[in-house]
């Protein structure tokens, strides 16, 4: 079905039921970044892969919402005489919210599915639809589903697995009894896990039931004397039973709102998160929930030593993968004059080296491989059909990382096999200026990522060049290579902690010209305390744990 014809069959589905606009994100009910192929609904409505954006569609418009890192994609991608790209987190760019209440009349019905939406999220879109009397919809079902129909995928099958404490340096019971501690001082009798990473890390397991995230789709509660574990109960093994013991009972997955409904029913304080979804939040009353962060996500971030140790060993076996695959692409290229080699081809040998290091599970997300003017489309995926060649003389962004058992990995390197231009060696500079002041900062505790993020972009900024993109992220410990609830961004993002000792974080500015080439340098980092002078321990530093070298013949040492 063609991506006009989508969206005509969902403008008619949607006047039927007088909905005037109909929201369309990314997320799964457990509001991941990255999902099963059966939850890829806005990529299946608008054509667009990339793996941030929100579509909405109304009887006059078909826009889709996306950030900095996907605005070239999203224009090679959509079918531009049915969608329209709106540019997000530019000033000049209204929220989805504040568009819809702008441009939709008064009384007008805009529809969302509850589940696919972050009750903060929500909460936004009820302030700017309040002024003209416009309502939101919880639809109960899916619209974009009933067009899908049997084309839909079915749900992923994957195995569960258990983390040991040898990989996570804490069992689930010492999880699970530090985390009832904070939920007896903030007085709740349950609290709520829906974010799969956190489910996967409290409770030990780990799964592949969305590509590149070792996670598998499930819910958890935990109460004072029990914890369920909402999940397909035909891939509860007896390893799982025996690592779960007498701590954790299995429920099916669809008992999970049940349970839910029930606690609120008995009147019992439930923790819920605020980014978990309108349909969560929407179980229990008022009265009974206590609306704050959880302290997973920081438990979580904060990586203990025997976690630490495994991030360190993981990256040096990734680094000699990745040598090994610059030393390999480098003689092809340049040694042998091989012109054969694909974005998609040489993305294939890479994999190859990391899956022969020790504990190697799975590619950590898509290689980003881009010859030239493809490095400039942030979050390139190269198809085997349309990718470029690998050419000798124009310059290649490789943005690549493993999970291992012990770790997760994300780096990137621009590499130049050529004679790179004067022009070419000043931008690339720039940004390995600012990559190594951020990496050499010393700074004070409570110190936000926001706070340091400027340091990445100052050698850029002296030139009038930026990037479109936040300068760092969590990385999990054998979990999401995106991981919270830290980074380094120039946004503001409500609630972000300050950078901690344990934390590991990336550092990565790029600068991307169009039509010609992209360069970005990426390294993941450890936050550590800091030895200074006066030796009092209120500073901290970065520590990498990335240890593959910068392209030498790119590097102006005038600058």
């Amino acid at each position: 079905m063609r991506p006009a014809s989508k969206v005509e069959h969902l403008r008619k589905l949607m006047k039927e039921q007088h909905i005037d606009a109909y929201v369309v994100p990314t997320e799964d009910p457990h509001q991941s970044e990255y999902v099963a192929e059966f939850e890829h609904r806005r990529e299946f409505i608008s054509g667009f892969t990339g793996s941030a954006g929100t579509a909405v569609v109304t009887q006059q418009e078909a826009l889709l919402w996306t950030d900095g890192r996907y605005w070239l994609q999203a224009d090679k991608e959509l079918d531009l005489s049915v969608w329209r790209v709106m540019k997000d987190r530019l000033v000049s760019t209204p929220s989805v919210p504040d568009y819809l209440a702008h441009k939709l009349p008064e009384g007008a019905k805009v529809a969302i599915d509850p589940r696919l939406l972050a009750e903060a999220t929500v909460n936004k879109y009820r302030e700017s639809l309040k002024h003209k009397n416009q309502h939101l919809y919880f639809a109960k079902d899916n619209l974009i589903d009933k067009i899908w129909g049997e084309d839909r995928p079915a749900p992923p099958t994957s195995s569960i697995s258990t983390h040991p404490v040898t990989y996570s340096g804490k069992s689930l019971e010492d999880k699970i009894h530090a985390l009832r501690k904070e939920m007896k001082q903030a007085g709740a009798l349950a609290l709520v896990v829906s974010a799969l990473d956190e489910v996967a890390w409290i409770l030990n397991v780990r799964g592949a039931d969305i590509a590149y995230n070792p996670v598998v789709i499930s819910y958890v509660i935990v109460g004072i004397d029990y914890v369920q574990f909402f999940v397909d109960i035909k891939k509860v093994t007896t390893e799982l039973k025996t690592h779960l013991g007498n701590t954790v009972t299995v429920l099916p997955y669809e008992a999970f709102f049940h349970e839910l409904s029930s606690l609120d029913k008995d009147n019992k304080p439930v923790w819920i998160d605020p980014k978990s979804s309108a349909a969560i939040f929407d179980c229990v009353s008022e009265r009974n929930r206590i609306a704050e962060t959880t302290p997973i996500a920081m438990s979580k971030a904060l990586k203990n030593d025997v976690e630490l140790t495994g991030m360190t060993n993981c990256h040096l076996r990734d680094a000699a993968a990745l040598i090994q695959f610059i030393a390999w692409l480098e003689e092809e290229l340049v040694v042998k004059g091989n012109q054969e080699l694909t974005e998609v081809s040489v993305s294939d040998v890479l994999e190859s080296y990391r899956s022969k290091q020790a504990d190697f599970v799975s590619l950590s997300f898509s290689t980003i491989a881009g010859s030239g003017a493809n490095g400039a489309i942030i979050h390139y995926a190269p198809d085997a059909k349309t990718c470029a060649k690998v050419e000798k003389n124009k310059m290649f962004l490789v943005d690549s990382g493993g999970q291992y058992r012990d770790g997760t990995t994300d780096v990137t390197r621009t590499l130049h096999f050529g004679q790179p231009t004067d022009h070419e060696k000043d931008c690339y500079t720039r940004v390995l200026l600012g990559h190594l002041s951020l990496g050499n900062a010393v700074f004070p505790r409570n110190t936000t990522g926001k706070d340091l993020d400027l340091m990445a972009r100052m050698p850029l900024w002296r030139a009038g060049l930026d990037y479109a993109h936040g300068t760092g992220h969590g990385v999990g410990a054998f979990l999401n290579v995106h991981e919270g609830p830290h980074g380094i961004t120039f946004r503001h993002i409500p609630n972000m902690p300050p950078l901690a000792p344990g934390m590991t974080v990336t550092n990565e500015p790029g600068y991307y010209e169009t039509g010609n080439f992209g360069i970005r340098i990426e390294n993941v980092m450890i936050v550590v305390e800091a030895p200074t002078k006066f030796d009092n321990g209120k500073y901290l530093k970065f520590k990498d744990l990335t240890v593959v070298p910068y392209e030498n013949k790119l590097i102006d040492l005038s600058i």
